[in-house]
């Protein structure tokens, strides 16, 4: 098994998401990365896939957050008649 230092995964970097035209410019630390936004959107759905799995590794049998949306649409969908 990899031994990962955790102390490495929790110092705070700076991360920020930018546009520039039609490039997603992405500044992790000091790196500054622009891709394409097609490529930006596989990157976005394969870290997103990635981090699930990590959660469901770790046990967290939290909620998903589509869960808002369903509340949402109890409170507000078509047969409330409320104001």
């Amino acid at each position: 098994m990899n031994s990962i230092n955790r102390t490495d995964l929790l110092q705070k970097q700076r991360i920020a998401v930018s546009s520039e035209g039609d490039l997603v410019v992405m500044d992790l630390g000091n790196v500054q990365v622009k891709l394409s936004y097609e490529t930006a959107l596989l990157l976005s759905q394969w870290l997103r896939v990635r981090a699930k799995e990590a959660k469901q590794r770790a046990g967290d049998q939290s909620r998903h957050w589509s869960c808002v949306g369903v509340l949402h649409d109890e409170n507000y969908g078509p047969n409330v008649t409320r104001g």
